[in-house]
């Protein structure tokens, strides 16, 4: 008779884990919205439900401005404008992120320099950031993945070594903290995603925060039509785009925000639980616990598998029998970005002379840890810390069974 799942056992956790629904929402943002309605101006009111969560926003985060925006994608490349990237200038960029880390910095002219990760906490590698620096580099977009911080220590003293701009890409970080810090406020400008399944949504939108006034000046520019603040409504002093966020989402926004922290206290609580119990079981180790993370969000959980501790079953049989228990789990976005098409067969104008050829990039680590370490999960499973023990008890149900696993054909 089967044990496991995968073999047509029965599952360790037939109800799966406990998720409780996201977005979370009541009477504030059905209030918020119907106020916005019913007063009828829908875009930006200088006194406004946007304006608020821009105050307030900064505040959380401890940048003196926030400029929010259609998309967290519309946010970096708010973000790389400002910053007056020239065509072909380059981008320090890590290999495992979301599109947009990288598509951000072409639309806005640049030319994304892919570098290796770390293989112990999954974030750019600063030796790598050193070995890619040329005369082309005029930024660092440190990527907060998956809401575990980049080494900011490292990362600031190159850029101000090197002088670098620095724009934190927190689009899954809302609330990370290192050294009691907020990202978003440890580089020149920080870029975030409220986009649905984000910590921090309304659906779709995005934020830059930002604390020099230069920079202030030209994210307001670019945001509107290549406006000035107390300038009048058809004085444009650069070609620009629209990028204001509508009133409608700045109406859930902000009570989301006054949630957030409550919600990202859960999330770090039960995180630091599941590192505990990962990381006294067989073969399976949480990310590298840095003591400089005060504070970490999630937006995935990962873990490393290690095969050879696992009587070399590879880690796609382990994930396929540990979603067959009920828990859910896969790779997230961690293949990197320089194997996607979009930079394999990207044409060549868009990178404004610059010799970079993507088909040549080689992140060894990226792509090991993609190919067979790295395990992800969901955030959502991290709102009931009771599913920490549902986990430990699929998993310790296939170890237990390791030598039913080895018989699965894939």
């Amino acid at each position: 008779m089967a044990h496991l799942a995968i073999k047509g056992g029965p599952p360790e956790l037939p109800q799966g884990l406990s998720l409780p629904p996201w977005p979370v929402f009541g009477d504030a943002e059905r209030q918020g919205l119907l106020e916005v309605l019913e007063r009828g101006e829908w875009c930006l009111p200088p006194e406004g439900k946007v304006a608020e969560f821009q105050r307030r926003f900064a505040a959380y985060i401890g940048s003196r401005y926030a400029t929010a925006c259609h998309t967290g994608t519309d946010a970096l490349e708010l973000a790389f404008r400002s910053c007056d990237l020239d065509p072909g200038d380059e981008v320090i960029v890590p290999a495992v992120t979301f599109l947009a880390s990288a598509s951000a910095v072409v639309l806005a002219g640049g030319v994304p320099v892919f570098v290796d990760i770390d293989p112990e906490t999954y974030q750019l590698a600063p030796d790598a950031i050193e070995a890619a620096i040329t005369p082309r580099t005029v930024a660092i977009e440190p990527v907060h993945y998956s809401g575990y911080p980049a080494d900011m220590d490292r990362v600031l003293e190159i850029a101000r070594r090197h002088d670098l701009f620095v724009v934190e890409d927190c689009a899954e970080a809302h609330g990370t903290e290192w050294r009691g810090q907020r990202v978003g406020s440890l580089g020149d400008m920080g870029c975030f995603s409220f986009q649905m399944g984000k910590t921090l949504t309304c659906g779709e939108g995005g934020a830059v925060t930002y604390s020099d006034e230069d920079l202030a000046m030209s994210c307001y520019a670019c945001s509107r039509f290549g406006q000035r603040p107390g300038g009048g409504r058809y004085e444009h002093h650069q070609p620009a785009g629209n990028h204001r966020m509508s009133e409608f989402l700045g109406a859930i926004l902000l009570p989301q925000l006054e949630r957030l922290e409550a919600q990202t206290a859960a999330r770090h609580e039960t995180g630091a639980r599941l590192d505990a119990a990962l990381a006294a079981m067989e073969g399976l180790s949480p990310l590298r616990r840095d003591p400089r993370i005060t504070r970490r969000a999630y937006y995935f959980y990962l873990f490393r598998y290690d095969a050879s501790r696992w009587g070399g079953i590879h880690r796609d049989r382990f994930m396929a029998a540990l979603q067959a228990e009920g828990v859910p789990c896969g790779t997230a976005h961690n293949d990197p970005v320089y194997l996607y098409p979009a930079f394999q067969n990207i044409k060549r104008s868009l990178l404004h002379g610059n010799p970079m050829d993507y088909r040549q990039v080689h992140c060894p680590e990226a792509e090991r840890v993609y190919h067979s370490e790295v395990v992800a999960m969901g955030n959502r499973f991290m709102m009931d810390g009771a599913n920490v023990e549902r986990i430990v008890s699929a998993i310790a149900k296939i170890r237990r069974h390791l030598d039913e696993l080895a018989t699965v054909t894939d």
